[in-house]
């Protein structure tokens, strides 16, 4: 008899311990939040004055794709003309979409729009979101348009009367290009709590990327005569720099892991975050593809991502790249692809 209740005992052991064992290997499940979780988002301009914008998804391991994501869940809606850029937040992603003067907002993981915000917006460029507020920039009007990012409702202008191009947050500052088509030397520094310009910093002519990372902003300039990289302490608003004068006209900067990644016409170049001198080693180059050459750009998990636009005059090409120049894989995108956003 007791030989039997010690045997019960260890089968109901054994069962509770399997309980346990499967529910602590459940809390480890990374269980996905909608179809387009776990990828990378591939934004596709389309061609200028037609709204044929678009959005491809390409899974991590690469092994899932799919086109015109916005169309395949919104049947009956379109994206709009030109989608410039897109940021998130939260469960949200806000999409600018530049000719159309609209920002669509979608929920990033399955794609089902949520809203479309239109107010003030002219011609606008890039966006980024903090304390739940939406800052979006705008070429026409030369400022910064402010939306409550729950809301979608417009909430004040913030007039830079100069360049509105790219923007980030770093420090609970808002950082501004005063820079596009390869001319403009300033950053405009904003401050949320009174939206107001708080600094204007003077760089190097020719900026085209800024980017934040670990609390410092990092700016990229390339011109015909140098490349400079500025990394901007947040605290004091004060940059310090790297040139080169031998590698001219560097553009495209991405940040991933401690690396710093940029292109000179055909080539993939990197440096280390906290490297005192250029690159003008190529890490490999392309096929020349005129002015549709990188035309998108971005490195994400150590992949190299490249959007050829095809002059436009056809569906967009991705190339994923190894860190050495491998081709890992070739898409037939949208229009147009020229940004890669990690949607994880």
């Amino acid at each position: 008899m007791k030989l039997k209740n010690l045997y019960l005992g260890i089968i109901a052991s054994a069962f509770l311990f399997a309980s346990c064992s499967s529910d602590d290997n459940n809390d480890n499940i990374d269980t996905p939040l909608g179809a387009y979780d776990n990828g990378i988002l591939i934004l596709n301009e389309g061609n200028f004055g037609n709204p044929n914008a678009s959005v491809s998804f390409i899974s991590n391991d690469l092994a899932t794709f799919q086109n015109d994501i916005f169309k395949v869940v919104n049947t009956t809606a379109v994206l709009g003309d030109v989608a410039q850029s897109m940021t998130f937040s939260n469960e949200k992603a806000f999409i600018v979409i530049n000719n159309s003067n609209e920002v669509e907002v979608v929920n990033r993981y399955t794609f089902k729009s949520l809203g479309t915000i239109t107010e003030k917006l002219e011609n606008p460029r890039f966006s980024v979101v903090l304390n739940d507020k939406l800052y979006v920039t705008n070429a026409i009007s030369q400022a910064v348009t402010v939306y409550d990012a729950k809301t979608y409702a417009y909430v004040a202008s913030i007039s830079l009367g100069k360049t509105a191009e790219k923007i980030v947050t770093a420090n609970g500052k808002l950082y501004i290009t005063n820079a596009a088509y390869g001319s403009g030397s300033e950053v405009t520094v904003i401050n949320p709590a009174n939206n107001t310009v708080s600094k204007t910093i003077t760089l190097e002519d020719g900026i085209n990327s800024i980017e934040e990372n670990n609390g410092s902003v990092y700016v990229l300039a390339g011109n015909s005569s140098k490349s400079k990289l500025f990394k901007i302490n947040t605290s004091t608003d004060t940059a310090t720099s790297i040139e080169s004068t031998t590698l001219k006209g560097a553009l495209n900067m991405d940040i991933d892991g401690d690396k710093i990644y940029y292109t000179k016409g055909t080539g993939v170049y990197a440096i280390n975050l906290n490297a005192t001198t250029f690159s003008d080693t190529a890490l490999f180059s392309v096929k020349d593809s005129s002015w549709s050459t990188f035309y998108g750009f971005g490195v994400i998990d150590g992949k190299i991502y490249s959007g050829d636009a095809n002059a436009f005059t056809a569906d967009g090409t991705v190339t994923v790249y190894s860190a050495t120049g491998t081709v890992i894989k070739t898409l037939t995108v949208g229009v147009g692809p020229n940004g890669f956003y990690p949607n994880n």
